[in-house]
């Protein structure tokens, strides 16, 4: 009675043996997929946090950027933001700057304006800016606007 109840244990043991090392390969090869897709992932993550930044900048809203941190030559949208927050470090609102005094000011702090002609860029996108308003008809007087 002994020798086949052993048989049969050994049987059923190798059974259980055999899905085991199946279980076993499967689990590695399975581990070793995640680990590719979890690198894959990672820098995917890298790369769109460096395009968020790009695009941040770009746009204005990096929190991380100051006046004193910004590179390269302003335009645009942005270039009305910085110039804004320039003439805030130096004026009050009310107080009205000349065009060219104003842009003295941005050259004074290292700020580059794109543009052909950088003082005619200068005038033309501040004076879109709804954070100043000009002082009397064609004088090149601007001031900040009260805070409503």
């Amino acid at each position: 009675m002994g020798a086949p109840e052993d048989q049969t244990l050994s049987e059923s043991l190798r059974r259980e043996y055999e899905q085991m090392l199946v279980r076993a390969e499967r689990g590695r090869d399975r581990a070793h997929r995640l680990r590719e897709l979890a690198g894959q992932a990672a820098l995917q993550v890298e790369s769109d946090e460096r395009l968020l930044r790009s695009l941040a900048e770009v746009l204005g809203i990096s929190p991380q950027a100051t006046i004193e941190d910004l590179g390269g030559a302003l335009r645009g949208q942005r270039l009305r933001e910085v110039a804004v927050e320039v003439l805030k470090k130096h004026h009050q609102p009310g107080d009205a700057v000349h065009y060219r005094d104003w842009f003295g000011l941005m050259q004074a702090e290292n700020l580059a304006v794109a543009g052909r002609d950088p003082l005619a860029t200068f005038l033309a996108q501040v004076s879109r800016s709804n954070a100043v308003e000009p002082v009397g008809r064609r004088t090149g007087r601007y001031r900040l606007r009260a805070a409503a």
